[in-house]
């Protein structure tokens, strides 16, 4: 039998998705299982105003369409409003971003009507605790021909983990495929959270500022996932604005804000890989698009 699919007239509110997802009360005890839901939006258009917002955050310029990664951004109500289901097992605070898959077969123009849904899809037992995708797909409106489609992985850690051995893992090996990269030096700004939360609608408190990010155990704010890879999109240019394209990324390491970080790409037969580096070498994000 087929998930039932929930039809809504238009996206839903970001603070209350937010506030809904991150409250524990209410959900399930002692399952496990992802409900078997499709949330659908119709209807759905990009905000003239948080769409400028969004490309003066990151980085992009007005063309007339969507950025690529854009439409996550449309999306991300939908998946709070999932995370919200009283049958979700799990709050959406200690909740990690861990990779993300897009597939866009068409530029969207940034005045299209849209129909936006996701649902649940995959779950699987990892050893630092539970993996789930998310999947993603944007129809335009009238004719539902599929425009963009993404699949964003989540990971539940245990709550009993403890990294002893951490100390003592052996460095990964350097990935060659940067060996002859030029890097760019950037400088992300401590406020870089805020003004991506005011585009996006993500007010996670981790985000905002070193006070409100200390309570879940981080010593300064860190920078939206999201945003980061938005960022090394916009920095790609040309190479983002073909009509079919997949974006690959892992999210390694959090951004704390402020930071100087290296941004460094290598070009491979049929796209480019990419990655962000802190000022240790360590790598924040890699990723591909091709």
């Amino acid at each position: 039998m087929s998930a039932p699919i929930l039809d809504l007239h238009s996206l839903p509110a970001m603070p209350a998705a937010l506030l809904r997802a991150a409250i524990p009360f209410g959900k399930t005890r002692g399952r496990n299982m992802l409900p078997a839901l499709t949330l659908r939006a119709h209807g759905c258009r990009a905000s003239p105003v948080l769409l400028e917002r969004y490309r003066t955050a990151c980085g992009f310029d007005a063309d007339g369409f969507l950025p690529l990664t854009y439409p996550q951004v449309m999306a991300t109500p939908l998946h709070l409003q999932l995370l919200g289901q009283p049958d979700f097992p799990y709050s959406v605070l200690g909740t990690v971003h861990v990779r993300n898959r897009i597939q866009q077969h068409h530029r969207l123009p940034e005045t299209a009507a849209l129909t936006v849904a996701c649902r649940f899809d995959g779950q699987r037992e990892v050893p630092a605790g539970q993996e789930f995708d998310i999947e993603t797909r944007v129809e335009a409106q009238e004719s539902g021909e599929l425009l963009w489609q993404a699949v964003s992985t989540m990971l539940r850690r245990h709550a009993d983990r403890k990294d002893k051995d951490s100390a003592r893992k052996a460095p990964p090996p350097e990935d060659t495929r940067f060996a002859s990269s030029r890097p760019a030096p950037w400088s992300i700004p401590a406020d870089t959270g805020r003004r991506y939360a005011r585009a996006s609608g993500d007010f996670n408190p981790i985000h905002l500022t070193a006070v409100t990010a200390k309570p879940f155990g981080f010593p300064r704010a860190i920078a939206h996932g999201m945003w980061t890879l938005a960022r090394c999109v916009a920095e790609l240019g040309d190479a983002s604005h073909a009509d079919a394209l997949q974006l690959d990324c892992d999210f390694k390491k959090p951004l704390f804000l402020p930071s100087r970080v290296t941004f460094q790409t290598a070009r491979e037969s049929a796209g480019v890989a990419f990655r962000v580096l802190s000022e240790e070498g360590k790598p924040h994000l890699v990723g591909r698009l091709g």
